[in-house]
């Protein structure tokens, strides 16, 4: 039996037609895992930047952490070696002071119990022996701050730094011991701590001092004029001309202050 083409041709349309949506059916299925796989790559992406943002947020809060740790730990074994540093500096200076007192005082009283014992010297004789073993007392004492000067400057800013954190704060003398270590550090040509010295004068000594300290405490005004001839003596190009101005400057007028602020 011969099939009717008329049918053929009706089931070849039903077939193209079924192909066809079977092709669309599958673009659309295609188009559809595009999508998921874009979005699913999406995704992905944003995870591995909130990851890498998240971890790099905590990885700087550690780095400040373990900075600030550092930091603290490199500041205390700091502080305490500066205080180490300080109690054996001070000890040794002033375990070699308190020697160079003794000799000075062993020798000053020989020489005025041979004086005082010396037979057919006149009173005038005497007193003018007296200044004269006095003077070259002094003279002793300038020479061995001068072969010692830096440690004799440190000491110096010692004493001068406890007189002004005292309970009782004692200017006059903080003035006196620094220019004392000042004309220490001058002799030894610590510009550092000269500097630093002057600084102290200017700011903390001499505008808290007034013209009757002057009188209690003469060693101040003969330590300026030592202060201000070492620093003449090395005023190469004018590098010391504006701190001699201020220390001028504020010189005179602590000797016109008759009251404190």
């Amino acid at each position: 039996m011969i099939p009717d083409p008329g049918n053929v041709n009706s089931e070849l349309e039903t077939i193209k037609a079924q192909v066809q949506v079977l092709h669309e059916n599958e673009r659309r299925l295609m188009d559809m895992v595009k999508v998921y796989a874009g979005l699913l790559i999406g995704m992905a992406a944003i995870l591995v930047v909130f990851a890498w943002f998240a971890s790099h947020k905590n990885y700087e809060q550690d780095k400040q952490v373990i900075q600030k740790a550092l930091e603290m730990t490199n500041d205390l074994r700091y502080a305490a070696f500066n205080r180490d540093l300080d109690a054996t500096l001070n000890s040794r200076l002033t375990a070699r002071e308190q020697a160079v007192d003794r000799k000075l005082t062993d020798l000053a009283q020989s020489l005025r119990t041979q004086m005082a014992s010396a037979g057919g010297v006149s009173s005038n004789s005497l007193a003018q022996q007296n200044e004269d073993v006095n003077r070259k007392i002094l003279l002793m004492t300038e020479l061995i701050e001068n072969r010692n000067a830096h440690p004799f400057g440190l000491l110096y800013f010692d004493y001068a730094i406890r007189s002004v954190n005292a309970t009782q704060k004692n200017f006059p003398a903080a003035t006196e011991y620094f220019l004392a270590s000042a004309v220490a550090f001058a002799r030894s040509k610590d510009e550092l701590n000269l500097n630093i010295c002057i600084a102290r004068i200017t700011q903390l000594g001499f505008p808290n001092i007034r013209v009757d300290d002057f009188a209690t405490r003469p060693m101040i005004e003969e330590k300026f004029n030592q202060l201000n001839d070492a620093l003449d003596k090395g005023n190469v190009n004018g590098k010391y001309s504006v701190a001699m101005g201020d220390l001028r400057r504020e010189f005179n007028e602590a000797k016109r202050r008759t009251k404190l602020k």
